[in-house]
């Protein structure tokens, strides 16, 4: 199952600080958010496990799935009232990504040792590390479907998306192989380490658009989260 690697994050220091939502900014704090990226350089360890399925169907709240290299089996997930997002698509990428577990650890270390803005800019960075992560997959995705004259859809994630819970994070990381980039599911259905995501996107002919869209607009935190990427479309 392929798994994305070397994945190139840069960072500018004024992206971490303005995505606290600062206008104005001191020149040592900038200086700081400096420090902190290159410091995620050493820690973070991006990576995306992925694989394609074909869409056989979109039945009401539920999305089937066949697996190419398994002719015959099928796998629901079950999206919930925005499946219909995915009626389009004639295959899907499902892929979980990370920036693994070291980022997570040092944050926590500066926590403990009271360096509460230099953890709380760390954990920043930390984020939109990630983001670029989810960047890179939207790019891989664009790529597939031009090369078909497709399009495609937004990035759908159990938990994110409106009505799909984030129990259904089993049944979506149960098609991948985990353990192939350090992540695990835990009982309350959250990815470890935190700094992972689950993502589905779908590619068909009968989407016009050719970039990854943003779900956030069916999302119930849309108009309080800070991490909202607003939709190119």
């Amino acid at each position: 199952m392929p798994i994305l690697q070397n994945i190139p994050i840069a960072l500018l220091p004024e992206e971490v600080i303005a995505s606290q939502g600062r206008r104005h900014v001191r020149p040592e704090l900038l200086h700081d958010a400096a420090q902190v990226i290159a410091l995620g350089q050493t820690l973070w360890q991006p990576q995306a496990v992925y694989d394609w399925f074909d869409v056989r169907a979109v039945d009401g709240e539920q999305v089937r799935l066949d697996h190419p290299a398994r002719p015959g089996m099928e796998s629901v997930l079950h999206v919930g009232p925005k499946a219909g997002l995915l009626a389009d698509a004639q295959r899907a990428l499902v892929s979980v990504a990370t920036i693994g577990p070291a980022l997570e650890r040092e944050v926590g270390e500066l926590q403990r040792a009271g360096e509460g803005l230099t953890s709380y800019l760390l954990d920043t960075a930390g984020v939109l590390a990630l983001g670029a992560v989810g960047a890179s997959l939207r790019c891989l995705v664009e790529e597939t479907a031009a090369a078909q004259g497709w399009g495609v859809s937004e990035a759908l994630a159990p938990g994110s998306l409106v009505g799909w819970q984030v129990r259904g994070q089993r049944e979506l990381c149960s098609l991948l192989p985990l353990d192939a980039i350090g992540v695990r599911l835990n009982e309350y259905c959250v990815l470890e380490p935190y700094k992972s995501f689950s993502v589905v996107i779908g590619l068909g002919s009968g989407y016009t658009r050719i970039k990854v869209g943003s779900a956030c607009k069916y999302c119930a935190l849309q108009h309080t989260c800070w991490r909202r990427r607003e939709d190119p479309s």
